[in-house]
């Protein structure tokens, strides 16, 4: 697995879903972390001093949109921007490069306005691209040890000092529609977790034990009582006028912010598809501009992680194969199609190439809302329903998982978006 280290210079904004308007006062809330933010600015970093090194204006590559524009302007503004691609691209081939690694919207729909506009009514879930981030995960610099939302199976019993168990797929169904198992522990009451694993404990889990919660300490040698690496920042501002930068009347607001704790970071999962590293290197690395208000973070590179190797897989297949079942976790945010709950089980029977596949239960979570903005096509990009990390599914199957199978899990086609999620055992109650 490919790694990039990046350390926030200051304060960051990953804002949630909820509507922000400064003027009525509304709270910008913190909301998913999601490795498309990280991948969104590795991708405008390479852009962006692609162009510095060309001489080109970012610009020339946006749609010029307007304000109450009709059906017509946006037709006229996307045939302007594909007129201008078209004539950069005769002069520049670098750039048709450059589009298929970052994964420019003109290029994906083969420069054809038609298609364009159909592109800006139902847009894709993503463009194709050469690169992609396939996770991102609190880490301690120098240390490089991801840490990972815990797994929604591992909970405590609740009371203070409860002891720490699994949940297990019972032989109660929770309805006949579903045909689906309610899943139990030892415990009458029991209560979620907030906190992380490392990369070692997720081994362990994966292996079937119960992974030990990471104690997250605010400095060398002073625990804090916060489950996360952070603390939040509230911060009051000010609206600014985009043209003349001067402030609005009555335009107040409130944002959250993360501050990471002293020599905390990410590390970056990532993947380039026929391109060598040696090639992007210079724009791998350095200051990038993440997240909301675009703060400052520094990247660099880091060694290369062997997951399989380190995650015990051929052993961890072999367990399963015995036990002719498995469950899947998600360690990041994942997208399933049209607001669904469950991975398509074709799908992933042909990623595991096993013969029968049928869920037994499921703990997906609370699900979580994603956008983000499309800066080639300048719109906003819709909201859709993701299930968010920590959830996990219980599986039965038929035949054997392939022997070749590399970790993590990944499936990204289409309406389709799972990038980063394992396979571990499970046992019944």
């Amino acid at each position: 697995m490919k790694r990039l280290f990046v350390e926030p210079l200051d304060v960051l904004m990953f804002r949630s879903e909820r509507p922000f308007i400064a003027r009525e006062s509304h709270v910008a809330k913190i909301g998913t972390i999601s490795p498309l933010t990280f991948e969104g600015a590795l991708k405008s970093k390479i852009f962006i001093e692609f162009c510095s090194r060309k001489n080109y204006s970012a610009s020339d590559f946006q749609r010029r949109r307007k304000r109450d524009e009709t059906e017509e302007d946006v037709r006229r503004t996307l045939e302007e921007l594909m007129d201008r691609v078209k004539k950069k691209i005769k002069e520049d081939k670098e750039l048709v490069k450059l589009f298929e690694l970052i994964g420019y919207p003109v290029k994906a729909v083969e420069y054809d306005v038609n298609k364009l506009s159909e592109v800006m009514k139902n847009p894709p879930l993503n463009y194709p691209s050469k690169l992609k981030v396939l996770g991102a995960f609190f880490a301690e610099r120098e240390k490089n040890v991801e840490h990972f939302p815990i797994p929604n199976d591992i909970v405590k019993e609740d009371k203070n000092g409860g002891e720490i168990v699994k949940l297990r797929p019972s032989k109660i169904k929770l309805d006949q529609d579903s045909n689906l198992s309610a899943t139990f522990s030892s415990y009458s009451k029991v209560s979620p977790i907030k906190g992380l694993i490392e990369l070692d404990e997720l081994r362990k889990y994966l292996h079937g034990e119960v992974p030990k919660i990471k104690r997250i300490k605010l400095r060398k040698n002073k625990e804090s009582s916060n489950p996360y690496p952070y603390l939040i920042e509230i911060r009051t501002g000010i609206q600014l006028e985009r043209e003349t930068k001067q402030t609005v009347e009555g335009a107040l607001y409130t944002a959250e912010f993360l501050r990471l704790f002293e020599n905390w970071g990410f590390v970056v999962w990532y993947e380039l598809e026929e391109i060598r590293d040696e090639e992007i290197y210079d724009y791998l690395s350095g200051i990038i501009r993440i997240g909301g208000e675009g703060r400052g973070a520094y990247v660099e590179r880091i060694e290369d992680l062997d997951l399989n190797e380190k995650l015990d897989l051929p052993e961890l297949i072999n367990e399963i194969n015995e036990d002719k079942q498995f469950k899947l976790y998600l360690a990041i945010p994942s997208y399933f199609g049209n607001n669904a709950w469950k991975p398509s089980e074709e799908k992933l029977k042909q990623k595991l190439g096993v013969d029968g596949l049928e869920l037994v239960a499921a703990l997906p979570g609370k699900p979580v809302y994603i956008g983000g903005y499309d800066f080639a096509l300048n719109v906003e990009k819709p909201l859709r329903r993701w299930v968010n990390a920590g959830a996990v599914y219980y599986y039965r199957f038929k035949g054997k998982i392939r022997d070749d199978l590399a970790l993590p899990v990944k499936i990204v086609k289409g309406y389709v978006d799972i990038r980063c999620a394992f396979i571990g055992r499970w046992q019944d109650v």
